[in-house]
Formats: C-alpha cells, structure tokens, sequence
C-alpha cells in the first residue's frame, strides 16, 4: 500500500512539474512582450488562434499532435515539450531527495523564482533584439555575475535542504535503532530468566530488524564463580547488543540476575 502511495505521489508531483513547466514557457512568451500571463487565454504564437483544454495538457498535447499546431498545422517549438518534462524531472528529484514536506515547497518557491527571475531576464533581452554578448560587455559582466549568483544561491538552498533532510532522517534511524536494542535486550532477559536455572548458559545470536542487524551477546555468570564463599544459588545475566548505523558501531547494555528456584 505504501508503495502504490509514494508512485502516486511521484506521479502528481511531476504533473504538477509539467503544469509549471507550462506556466514558464507562457511567461517567458508574453511578459517581455508586456501581456497577461493569468486572465488571458493560451493561443498558438503562429495563427494566434486561442487553444482549447486539451491543447494544454503538458506533454500529451505536443507529442499527439506530433509538435504542430491543431489549428495551422504549423511546428510548435521542441522548448515548450522541453520545459514542461525538464520541470516535471526537476519536481520529482526535488521529491525524492526532500521528501513530501515542508522543505519541498520551499524548495520549490525558490527554483520557481530563481527560474522565472532568470528566464524573464534572459528572454527580454532576445526579444528586444539585444546581443547577450554586448549586454554582458556593456555592463561589465554584471549580468552573467546575476546569473552565477543565481546557481549558486539555488545549489547551496538546495544542497542545504539535503543535509538537513538527511541528518534529521539519520537521527530517527538512530533512536529507532537504540529502541530496537532495548526490545532485544529485555526480550533475552526474560528468556534467559524464563530458562531452567541449571541449564542456563551463554549464548550468542543474530537478529535483523529494518535492514540492520543487531549481534546479541548474552553472557550467564554465577556469583559464586566470583566469591567461593557464595552459595550456588544465583547467576548474573549481562546483555549486549551491538548494532551498526553508516559504518559507526552502537551498543546497548542490560544487566539482570536470575535465582535458583
């Protein structure tokens, strides 16, 4: 069921991707141009003729038509499939690396800003017919120092969403592990406690729990062993349970005693 959930997810997730990816190039299109990106209906920029709902479904509509308009026939431009399955890639990976919270809207937010902040910049500049090249010249490089800035402001939200994501799921496999060692422990003193007096023993054991495996190390003394003058009448039971999380070992300890009945 959790399976079928998270495929579920992913899937809307991309759509949602893909819709955006739609959003941009409709942007990109008309805010140089000085149009409304929001009231104004979606229209083929070669007869202007204004599309109808499933002109506009991300992907399926360009790849059906075969990348030409329904109305004029004319070719679409391979950018508007280009951005909508960039997008719907960049979503996913936002998701599969974040996880369905918090910090992937915010994730989003920003590659959504940083996107059009760049893409609007960039695209009316080619719309007024102006040479990159002599705009970076002219203004002695601000523009691509923007640019740079940009990436690298977008690499180090992102990067530091990853790390904080990343520790704090660290940190619960962590404490999940410890409460698993506990579990073990107090259940092999109740069985080491359970067992007949006389035949009770050491003993070692492996157990897997979540794709860790926990080594058990039950170790049964008698007091009597240690003080001579002490009556064979009570033995100590001391556990061990050793674990391993990202190459660093962890270990609980429980100790116990057991009398002869």
């Amino acid at each position: 069921m959790l399976i079928f959930l998270n495929v579920f997810i992913s899937i809307c997730i991309f759509i949602i991707g893909t819709l955006f990816g739609s959003f941009f190039s409709l942007s990109l299109y008309r805010i140089p141009r000085h149009e409304d990106i929001i009231i104004k209906n979606s229209y083929c920029p070669k007869c202007k003729h204004k599309l109808g709902f499933f002109d506009l479904i991300p992907i399926i509509s360009f790849l059906s038509r075969g990348g030409k308009c329904k109305y004029c026939k004319e070719k679409i431009s391979i950018r508007y499939l280009n951005f909508e399955l960039l997008n719907g890639i960049v979503f996913i990976l936002l998701y599969f690396i974040l996880g369905y919270n918090l910090k992937l809207l915010m994730a989003i937010i920003c590659y959504v800003t940083l996107f059009l902040v760049i893409g609007i910049s960039i695209s009316c500049y080619k719309y007024n017919k102006v040479n990159i090249k002599n705009v970076i010249k002219e203004k002695n490089g601000v523009f691509l120092t923007e640019l740079i800035v940009a990436i690298i402001l977008f690499s180090i939200i992102l990067t530091s969403m990853y790390v904080i994501v990343r520790n704090t799921v660290n940190k619960n496999i962590i404490q999940i592990a410890r409460s698993n060692a506990m579990s073990l422990a107090v259940k092999n003193i109740e069985i080491a406690k359970l067992t007949d007096y006389d035949t009770l023993i050491s003993f070692k054991k492996e157990e897997e729990i979540d794709n860790i495996v926990y080594y058990i190390d039950v170790k049964v003394s008698k007091l009597s062993d240690e003080e001579s003058d002490r009556e064979d009448i009570v033995k100590k039971i001391e556990i061990s349970v050793k674990y391993s999380i990202n190459g660093k070992e962890y270990e609980f300890l429980l100790n116990s005693v057991k009398g002869k009945v």
